[in-house]
C-alpha cells in the first residue's frame, strides 16, 4: 500500500509514505514542486573532525547518510509526471550532488531555468573552504517560452541566516520556500513537496493561500509536519 496514512488540514493534504510509490497516484496535480531531496553527503576519511554543527562527529557518523537516500534517477520522472503542464520545480541540493541532480532531471524531461543560491551567511567548518551555500536547481515543464517569475527583481542569491525551528537535520527556512512559492504560483495554486521533512514548504504554501500536498516517509517528521501546518493555519 503506497499511502500509509493521510491527513487533510485546511488546504493541506499530508501523506505518510514513500514518494516513489505515492507519486504515481498524483499525476498532474501540482502547479509547482519544491523538494529538498535527501541526498548523500561527503563521506570517507576523517574529514568530519574538522567540521561542526550538523556534521560534527556526535551528529554525523561520516558514512554519508543522514537519512534514507533515494537515487537521483528515481526522482526526476515521478516528479515530472506529478506536475501540471507549465509547472515550475525547485530542487535543492549541495555542491557534491549538483551534477547528478541535473543529469537526472534533464533526462526526465525537465528544462533548466537557473541555478539559485541560498547564502546562509553563517558557515560550516570545512578543510576545503568553509561552506555557507546551498543550491536550488530551478526547472520548468511545458511550453518552449515559459512565463517568468512573478517578482522579476528577485536575485539569483537569497541571503538569510535563519534560526532553526525544528530538530530536523536538514531543515530549510520557511522564508526561503515562501520566496520560491510567491514567485512561481498564485493564490489557489497547488504546491507539492514529495519529501517534506521539516514541512517548511507546506507552511509557506498554506500561509499564502496556496493548496499544499506533502509526502513524508518518516513517521516522526510526518507528525511534526501535521503539527506545523495546524499551527500555521491557526
Amino acid at each position: 500500500m503506497s499511502i500509509l496514512r493521510e491527513i487533510t488540514i485546511g488546504n493541506a493534504r499530508l501523506i505518510l509514505g514513500d514518494c516513489r510509490e505515492v507519486l504515481p497516484e498524483l499525476r498532474g496535480v501540482a502547479d509547482m514542486l519544491f523538494c529538498d531531496v535527501a541526498y548523500k553527503l561527503t563521506s570517507g576519511g576523517n574529514a568530519h573532525q574538522s567540521m561542526g554543527g550538523l556534521f560534527a562527529s556526535d551528529n554525523y557518523n561520516n558514512d554519508g547518510l543522514l537519512m534514507d537516500v533515494p537515487p537521483w534517477h528515481d526522482l526526476g520522472g515521478p516528479f515530472f509526471h506529478a506536475c501540471k503542464d507549465n509547472a515550475d520545480a525547485y530542487i535543492m541540493t549541495n555542491d557534491k550532488n549538483l551534477f547528478q541532480a541535473g543529469a537526472a532531471f534533464e533526462g526526465a524531461g525537465w528544462k533548466f531555468h537557473n541555478l539559485l543560491v541560498w547564502d546562509k551567511i553563517r558557515a560550516t567548518r570545512n578543510r576545503w573552504y568553509m561552506k555557507n551555500l546551498e543550491f536550488t536547481t530551478y526547472w520548468w515543464k511545458g511550453k518552449a517560452d515559459p512565463q517568468g517569475i512573478n517578482h522579476c527583481g528577485s536575485k539569483q542569491s537569497f541571503q538569510l541566516n535563519a534560526p532553526k525551528e525544528t530538530a530536523h537535520p536538514t531543515e530549510k527556512p520557511v522564508a526561503l520556500c515562501e520566496h520560491y512559492i510567491l514567485n512561481s504560483t498564485t493564490q489557489g495554486d497547488t504546491v507539492l513537496d514529495p519529501m517534506m521533512g521539516s514541512c517548511a514548504a507546506m507552511v509557506a504554501a498554506v500561509q499564502n493561500g496556496r493548496h499544499a500536498i506533502g509526502i513524508e516517509i518518516n513517521e516522526t517528521w510526518f507528525e511534526v509536519a501535521c503539527a506545523r501546518v495546524r499551527k500555521a493555519l491557526a
